[in-house]
């Protein structure tokens, strides 16, 4: 068991930013039935721990142990222990501007066998050092954040050369869709296709070829549940990916 440090960085939070976003904040914070949703076991077995698998994939040759992993935008820190297990860092910096997010990782970092520091701040202000770690998760943060190239920038910055991060966005077409906008909360004017978050990724300095890449369109992503697929009404052409999963690295 590990007990977990605190510290808090970056934009402070006033007390009523979660009941009323505007669109001034960096962030937009989630709902109520996000905030449970991201603290269940189905989304830590099926969607975290499916990306991870995703990225072990997707990674050319297996990983040296990692000195530092920046878990960005940690949220409840399901993928805490999962990071530990996979990649079995020296540390782990757990990082979420929301302090209600910190505190909930707080109880998932005990079951880390490496030390977690719970850092509260913005990722797209890094107040870490150049050069400072080895491995960045950034397992569907981007699409929470009004800056997004700023973000990439700071992974780039604070990633050793040779660095990887591991990134998973879910894509407009999804975010957009009428029950995600229904129950969850997002920016959305700033939502991007799978093709555009790669270009992202290449104006922010980052490396990868299409091998480290994975575009997807689960049937749960899709307005139809996937019907007009399995009734042969549809082609793989048809369908803009939903979901991206790739695995980049600082030159």
């Amino acid at each position: 068991m590990n007990d977990a440090s605190t510290s808090f960085a970056g934009r402070a939070i006033g007390p009523d930013t979660r009941r009323a976003p505007t669109p001034s904040l960096c962030w937009v914070p989630e709902t109520r039935f996000g905030t449970w949703f991201l603290g269940t076991q189905i989304w830590s077995r099926y969607v975290v721990e499916v990306s991870l698998q995703q990225f072990a994939r997707l990674l050319p040759s297996p990983l040296s142990r990692p000195r530092r992993v920046l878990d960005a935008g940690c949220g409840p820190g399901v993928s805490l222990p999962l990071l530990d297990r996979y990649f079995q860092p020296e540390a782990i910096t757990a990082l979420d501007i929301d302090p209600h997010e910190i505190e909930r990782s707080r109880q998932q970092s005990r079951h880390c066998a490496c030390r977690v520091e719970l850092v509260r701040g913005d990722v797209a202000r890094l107040e870490f050092p150049d050069e400072s770690m080895d491995l960045i998760l950034c397992h569907q943060t981007l699409h929470h954040v009004v800056a997004q190239e700023a973000v990439l920038r700071e992974f780039h910055r604070v990633l050793v050369p040779g660095g990887v991060l591991l990134i998973a966005e879910s894509c407009r077409s999804f975010i957009l869709s009428t029950p995600v906008r229904a129950l969850f909360r997002h920016p959305n004017e700033v939502q991007k296709s799978a093709a555009e978050y790669q270009q992202l990724l290449r104006d922010a300095g980052f490396a990868f070829t299409t091998e480290n890449v994975d575009t997807s369109s689960p049937f749960w992503s899709l307005p139809d549940w996937g019907l007009r697929a399995r009734l042969g009404w549809a082609t793989k052409a048809d369908v803009e990916p939903t979901q991206l999963a790739a695995v980049v690295f600082k030159p």
